[in-house]
């Protein structure tokens, strides 16, 4: 989220393609080989910039590379866009940011309370066979949301989530109420994000 161009989202403190780059190179050194993203992030810029950099630093299957698809619109809702359609071409618009042709797991950024939970998992399966993501992941859910989702996807013979990213440090711990332990008896990995409350588990007091 912290890579992009300042100018094209709501954030004016993003880094640029060249420090983006010095940033995951030294990730790279350091044997970190999964790189999480968003369409959502500088309008895309943050995919492009990513997506260049491994081009520049790293073989395509030597890291892992996720990115994220928001809810439809409400002028897509308006103009009757499905769920199919909506996430097949946000999934494109990501493949042409990254410069890649698949991502080893795509993210349902948020829960869509306007779209029917089968139509998601119905076009996320689709994605899958079609191999432009290896697997899916779910973000800022609900236990009962993934474990009524991977339920329906089961019983349908359809791809189940295998991923949650929740917010999650020291300071914000909800996810020890229930999601913690509903993933780990479930196989689902947790890639919390905020890990360090925003800098804030990471500077002295009075800083």
């Amino acid at each position: 989220m912290g890579f992009g161009d300042p100018n094209k989202g709501g954030h004016a403190w993003t880094l640029d393609q060249e420090a983006t780059t010095a940033i995951i190179s030294h990730a790279l050194d350091q044997g970190i080989n999964f790189f999480d993203t968003a369409i959502a992030y500088q309008g895309g810029t943050s995919e492009q910039y990513v997506g260049k950099a491994l081009s520049q630093l790293a073989k395509r299957d030597d890291v892992a590379i996720a990115t994220k698809f928001l809810p439809r619109t409400e002028e897509e809702r308006h103009n009757k866009v499905s769920a199919r359609d909506h996430i097949e071409g946000s999934l494109n618009a990501s493949l042409n940011n990254l410069g890649t042709d698949y991502v080893d797991l795509y993210i349902y950024h948020m829960w869509d309370y306007h779209t029917p939970m089968e139509d998601i998992m119905v076009a996320l399966d689709r994605l899958v066979k079609a191999g432009k993501t290896r697997y899916i992941g779910i973000s800022n859910a609900y236990a009962y949301q993934i474990a009524t989702a991977n339920a329906y996807a089961r019983a349908h013979n359809l791809t189940e989530f295998v991923s949650i990213q929740g917010h999650y440090n020291l300071i914000f711990r909800e996810e020890e109420r229930g999601m913690n332990r509903f993933a780990n008896e479930n196989n689902i990995a947790l890639t919390p994000y905020s890990a360090l409350a925003s800098g804030r588990l990471s500077r002295l007091r009075g800083q």
